[in-house]
């Protein structure tokens, strides 16, 4: 069974907080070396989540987020583990329907059509998604 961890993601350094930051599913984790840079580089595939206007939910008070697709697949894209500021956790963002009772929580990735990104999971998260420069 795959265990895909979501972590927040900086691209944009000149930007506070999560204006200059989004959510990315690792599916994978690996180096290579650069034989140019005399180097090793590790890195990861990831998935993109699109972050949902510029302002976190009103009613909720977090950042509402979904997978991002080109056609009908979703982005992949290899970054560098230093772009990785932390983990993130995603809540699912429910409708007003049931879920199947055999429902497998391993696929809660797949089958939501937007998450709640959690800044409740512990105090530094809280402070560092509701701060303005998003710094721990």
């Amino acid at each position: 069974m795959a265990r895909n961890d979501t972590v927040l993601v900086v691209v944009d350094e000149s930007q506070p907080g999560m204006m200059g930051m989004v959510v990315a599913c690792v599916l994978l984790l690996f180096s290579f070396h650069d034989a140019y840079l005399n180097q090793t580089l590790p890195c990861a595939l990831v998935n993109w989540f699109i972050r949902h206007g510029d302002e976190w939910d009103k009613d909720t008070n977090m950042w509402v987020v979904w997978l991002e697709y080109e056609g009908n697949r979703r982005t992949l894209d290899v970054i560098h583990l230093d772009s990785i500021v932390c983990g993130a956790h995603l809540l699912p963002c429910f409708s007003t329907g049931f879920l199947p009772e055999d429902f497998d929580h391993t696929f809660a990735l797949d089958v939501f059509k937007s998450y709640f990104i959690n800044q409740h999971i512990d105090h530094h998260m809280h402070e560092f998604l509701m701060s303005p420069s998003g710094t721990f």
